[in-house]
């Protein structure tokens, strides 16, 4: 139970606190860094992956038909060809892998010229999976490709995704600027609370049940017919170093307020269901 101390004309204002603007900060912070992250996916990460597979592929198919070939044939139809087949596609540099097509970096070498590593017969009959790996270590490619391709409705859905995320750190942030643009005060008997402003007389109810520390720090206020938060955690909060400004604010209203009051009430030991 609150205890309800005696106040008469008190003007406190309760700002906005510092570990609110923390949270804000943090959350919008990872918002805009998946937006960032899905961007980079869309534009430059789902392509690089695909160079990576298709490569990765035509060594081990270009290893199957090295068997196939002379020294002299392997090197005549390799250095006539690029590594990766590739196409335009809606102006998208596509990888050709059957009937599948997969968006290549504009700059993409393996589409331009066979590299040495392929160009070597005898180590790609032998072994074209070192020759892989020598290849991947050369232009610092994982060595390990990832486990499937990326076709353009997969990019596209990175762009909607960093979209979505942004948007969502957009409408964070503006009620960031709203929270610090707001206060919670009580001056004589007129209130500023979520925003509205209004008088003491005009409470016909408040509840309390989410009020305090151990609690989420609100209660509900009842004010001509609408319910309206007053926030003493994002508002003032309750450090008792700053001598809880939030918790000065409710014992001044409610030494005021005449109306209805709900609180929470801890369960007693005959309700407990020994």
């Amino acid at each position: 139970m609150l205890e309800y101390k005696h106040m008469s004309e008190t003007h406190i204002i309760c700002k906005p606190t510092t570990d609110t603007f923390v949270r804000f900060g943090i959350v919008i912070a990872a918002l805009f860094g998946f937006a960032v992250y899905f961007f980079y996916d869309g534009h430059t990460g789902y392509r690089q992956k695909n160079e990576v597979i298709c490569s990765f592929k035509a060594f081990a198919e270009l290893g199957k038909q090295a068997l196939e070939c002379t020294e002299t044939e392997w090197v005549a139809e390799m250095s006539n060809r690029p590594l990766i087949a590739t196409e335009q596609v809606e102006g998208e540099l596509m990888a050709v892998l059957g009937d599948l097509r997969y968006p290549l970096p504009p700059q993409c070498e393996a589409a331009v010229s066979c590299p040495p590593e392929v160009l070597n017969h005898a180590a790609m009959s032998s072994s074209w999976s070192d020759c892989w790996a020598a290849y991947s270590r050369r232009l610092q490619l994982p060595i390990s490709p990832g486990e499937h391709a990326y076709d353009l409705g997969a990019i596209r859905e990175q762009w909607i995704a960093g979209g979505v995320f942004i948007l969502l750190g957009c409408v964070l942030l503006y009620f960031a600027l709203r929270t610090r643009g707001r206060v919670m005060e009580l001056r004589g008997d007129c209130l500023t609370v979520a925003g509205q402003q209004f008088r003491v007389a005009d409470i016909s109810h408040i509840d309390l049940r989410q009020w305090g520390p151990g609690f989420k720090g609100c209660a509900t206020l009842t004010v001509n017919g609408r319910k309206l938060k007053a926030d003493g955690m994002t508002y003032g909060g309750f450090n008792k170093e700053k001598g809880e400004p939030a918790e000065q604010f409710m014992q001044a209203l409610l030494a005021q307020y005449q109306g209805e009051i709900t609180e929470y009430e801890a369960p007693s030991n005959s309700d407990s269901g020994d």
